[in-house]
Formats: C-alpha cells, sequence, structure tokens
C-alpha cells in the first residue's frame, strides 16, 4: 500500500526547511464560482493527514461560498527551491468549530486583527480607509486578545487524488499520480 499523505508531508517539511519564502505554508486553492468558473487563491495550509489538508477562511468569503455550493476543491503546490509540484483534488467540508479556534489560536496576532476588523473581498473605498481601519483596531485591541469571529473557520479537503511532479533538467519529469479506490491509494505513474 502506498501513501501518499506521508510523501506529502515528507516533501512539505523538505521544502519548508530548505526554503527562504516568508510564505512556506502557502497552496493555492481552487473552487468553483456560481457560473462555472475555476477560482484560484492562495491561503495558509495548516494541516496534512489521512483526513486531510486544513485551510482556514471567513465563511462568507468566496471560497466559501464557492465550496458549499460544490465541494469539489484543488490545491496546487509549487516549490521552486525544490523542483517540485503537488496536485490534489477531493471533496471538501467544514472543519469543526472546536479546530477552528485551535486555528485561530495560532495565528499571529496581525493576522488576527485583520480578520476580525475586515470583510474578506468587500468593496473598499480606497487604500488609505484600509490603513485607518487597521489602525484603528490595532489601538482599540491594546495588547488584549483577539476573539474570533462568528464567521471564520476553515475546510478540510479529503483528498481523492494527489500528483507529485519532480521536474528534471532533462524534462524527463517524475510524475507519480496516487487515487483512492475505497481507503486504499492505488499509485499510477505518467508521462511527463
Amino acid at each position: 500500500m502506498h501513501d501518499p499523505i506521508n510523501l506529502f508531508n515528507t516533501i512539505w517539511l523538505d521544502a519548508k526547511c530548505r526554503g527562504t519564502s516568508k510564505h512556506r505554508n502557502a497552496v493555492c486553492v481552487s473552487t468553483i464560482d456560481e457560473d462555472g468558473y475555476p477560482n484560484s487563491r492562495f491561503v495558509d495550509l495548516k494541516e496534512a493527514n489521512a483526513a486531510g489538508f486544513v485551510f482556514c477562511s471567513p465563511l462568507d468569503s468566496g471560497k466559501a461560498l464557492d465550496i458549499c455550493r460544490n465541494p469539489k476543491t484543488g490545491i496546487t503546490l509549487w516549490w521552486e527551491h525544490i523542483a517540485t509540484q503537488v496536485r490534489i483534488k477531493g471533496l471538501a467540508s467544514p472543519i469543526s468549530d472546536q479546530e477552528a479556534k485551535a486555528h485561530w489560536v495560532g495565528r499571529l496576532r496581525d493576522a488576527q486583527i485583520a480578520t476580525a476588523t475586515f470583510q474578506q473581498s468587500r468593496p473598499l473605498a480606497s487604500l488609505e480607509t484600509l490603513s485607518e481601519q487597521y489602525a484603528r483596531a490595532v489601538a482599540a485591541s491594546d495588547g488584549k486578545s483577539i476573539p474570533r469571529p462568528d464567521n471564520w473557520g476553515g475546510f478540510r479537503l479529503c483528498a481523492e487524488y494527489i500528483e507529485f511532479l519532480e521536474f528534471k533538467e532533462n524534462r524527463l519529469h517524475a510524475r507519480t499520480a496516487y487515487s483512492r479506490v475505497g481507503t486504499v491509494w492505488e499509485q499510477h505513474f505518467l508521462q511527463p
């Protein structure tokens, strides 16, 4: 039996240890909007295990609304410094309130303040308004803990397909795909 989740975590840890990016957990999450178009954006991957791949978001955001309409979701990762791409497809579902609380506590304070202050993807009068609103929120928080907004939670993508692509200089890229069949992962090698 092959375990692509363990393989993913091994590569992810290596990429984080060897990488220099400040955003080492950034993944591209793709959803399908109400008109059938793909929507992609980068988010922070919180965890990856046999249960799935977890990312957090306001529950009234575009990505959350897309997932509620159509749970088919994709995650793509690209690590330039180790020449590796990973593509994941599956169904996303909300995480528990308890899990969301735990992830909220682990967020940086600046991220908590921004999330509690702004309504993601809603129109904004100007960038100056954004800065002013944030400065007021920082001053008002006065070092106190930032409560998790009621509309903040997360999603777990339960993978049905995971593909690893290791780039080679000679273009003979190593592509290994895993498809979930029941509780077992089937491994396939793909041409570059």
